[in-house]
């Protein structure tokens, strides 16, 4: 398993605040990250601001700086591939595919999706439909340039489409594209009273990609490693027993990146320091 910083926790999702590409690709470097997670917005990967150039210079920097491209995360705002609006839909998709666009100019494997929201007077069960259509659509366009969507379930205070792992599993099951792929959110699972280990051990080789947090019921948290109610080592050592070599991504979401992001590093290299001198005991 590797380790990424979310770039949401740089800018992008706020005004205040934020930081250029160049030193977000600097910072997570730093702080001892092996990879960033892209969030394909302004000011760091909105892909129609990004020449092939500038993704070239952007992916030699990260080479500088040993830090890898773990995934590229379109945002919903203005992007619901499950809208009623035929135009946003149609907005939606290119948008998605313009992201794995960039996702191959930065020697990426993983885009991140989701399943969308209804909009009134139309139901859940409309939008279904909606984002099955246009997640069938850009899941074919990720099979012809060889990556994965990795499809993530949203708690059902933000989303009512795809909600649960369950949703999530019927969904990839329902489209049968070998390029979508299941992945969870830690937070969410939370959120909706969802079991990780048992996800994870229902899922398991067949899980791509994980963001990666603590989380507190009452108040809605996100945050670091430790500090909140989930049994994280009992969740890695699930991650460890099926196999999971992929990314463990940190999406936090506050006004300073710095120290969160140090903690979230330190938690998991204690974690494997542990496991090893564990597994050295039985030698």
């Amino acid at each position: 398993m590797k380790i990424a910083y979310h770039t949401f926790a740089f800018g992008g999702r706020s005004w205040l605040p934020s930081w250029t590409m160049e030193e977000t690709i600097r910072l997570t470097s730093e702080l001892g990250f092996d990879g960033l997670e892209l969030g394909a917005v302004r000011p760091h990967g909105f892909p129609d601001d990004l020449s092939f150039e500038q993704r070239k210079q952007l992916l030699k920097y990260a080479q500088k700086k040993k830090v890898e491209f773990a995934a590229i995360c379109p945002i919903s705002t203005n992007f619901n591939i499950a809208s009623p609006i035929e135009c946003e839909r149609n907005a939606t998709k290119k948008y998605i595919i313009d992201c794995i666009h960039l996702a191959q100019d930065l020697d990426c494997a993983i885009i991140r999706v989701d399943g969308g929201w209804s909009v009134k007077p139309f139901l859940a069960i409309d939008g279904w439909s909606w984002a099955t259509e246009g997640l069938s659509a850009v899941a074919k366009e990720a099979e012809k340039n060889g990556v994965s969507l990795v499809l993530e379930p949203v708690n059902s205070q933000r989303s009512d489409i795809v909600t649960s792992s369950h949703g999530m599993e019927k969904m990839i099951q329902n489209i049968g594209s070998v390029a979508l792929k299941p992945m969870i959110d830690l937070y969410h699972l939370h959120m909706e009273n969802e079991n990780p280990v048992e996800v994870i051990n229902r899922l398991g080789s067949k899980l791509a990609h994980i963001h990666f947090l603590d989380a507190r019921k009452v108040d809605r948290a996100r945050l670091i490693p430790g500090k909140g109610e989930l049994d994280l080592i009992t969740i890695m050592d699930a991650l460890t027993r099926v196999g999971y070599d992929h990314w463990l991504s940190f999406e936090f979401w506050g006004n300073d990146p710095i120290a969160p992001g140090r903690q979230a590093v330190d938690y998991f290299h204690s974690y494997q320091a542990k496991r090893k001198q564990f597994q050295g005991s039985y030698v």
